[in-house]
């Protein structure tokens, strides 16, 4: 319909536009939809045509002219054409907008971008592009890790909690969440190296250790053999199914703390 318009917002490689509205002075609605019919089934490759549903979704973008856009993506939901495939069903993708995401990509790295190299905080930039302050940031995180160098090789992993702050309210998208105010840390526990940080995540369950040891290479958690950690259950969980074949040993400190604990309380 607007082919125009498609190329003046930069989708005309892979959306249409199928309706142009505006909403006030600042905003403008664009109801779009990926050109391509068909799509390829993720669990066989089949390619299919056949539409389930359309379900439209909210997409915030990068301002046009201006003018804030808020797109509007007829999703489609395509029907597998192979019996014995397992997959019934899937979402067409689009390599503008990451799978699960309510972000454009351009959006997303604009606003690490900003935050990163304008020195500005996190709330200024959220604010500005009226996302949630935990959106603001994950675009940073994503943003660093590009630039940042992958973790160095260690025998021994040091993985402990730290706070880094009180407990806050932050006003999400689907509303308030309590802010987790913990973190985990992950430090090259190596006793014949200088010892120094390697990573950080939110959050002090084992999942965390699950998913930030998956987000490393297989050759780095290969040559893993010792995880130095406090007596954390959790921690400890993480580890056995993210490195099964590693040992794990509770840090001197927290030995010397609990046995001067139990001398005490005898």
């Amino acid at each position: 319909m607007n082919e125009g318009t498609s190329v003046l917002l930069g989708l005309e490689d892979e959306f249409t536009v199928l309706q142009l509205e505006r909403i006030d002075a600042d905003t403008v609605r664009v109801v779009i939809e990926v050109i391509d019919p068909e799509g390829a089934c993720p669990e066989c490759g089949v390619l299919t045509s056949r539409i389930k549903e359309r379900p439209l979704v909210r997409v915030k973008d990068l301002p046009a002219s201006g003018q804030r856009t808020d797109l509007w993506w007829f999703k489609r939901r395509l029907v597998c054409r192979e019996p014995a495939c397992g997959t019934a069903t899937f979402t067409q993708q689009s390599r503008a907008v990451p799978a699960r995401s309510r972000l454009t990509t351009r959006l997303r790295e604009k606003i690490g971008s900003a935050i990163a190299s304008g020195n500005r905080a996190v709330s200024e930039v959220a604010s500005e592009y009226q996302v949630a302050w935990s959106t603001a940031h994950r675009a940073l995180i994503a943003l660093a890790n590009q630039w940042l160098p992958e973790p160095e090789p260690t025998r021994v992993l040091g993985i402990d909690e730290t706070r880094a702050r009180s407990v806050r309210w932050v006003l999400e998208e689907a509303g308030w969440t309590r802010s987790n105010p913990w973190m985990t840390s992950f430090v090259n526990a190596d006793p014949t190296l200088p010892g120094h940080l390697l990573g950080l995540t939110p959050g002090r369950a084992g999942a965390c250790v699950i998913d930030w040891l998956a987000l490393q290479t297989p050759a780095f958690r290969a040559g893993i053999d010792l995880v130095v950690i406090d007596p954390s259950a959790p921690y400890a969980g993480g580890i056995r199914t993210a490195l099964p074949d590693a040992r794990i040993a509770v840090d001197k400190w927290h030995l010397v703390a609990l046995a001067n604990l139990m001398v005490t309380q005898v």
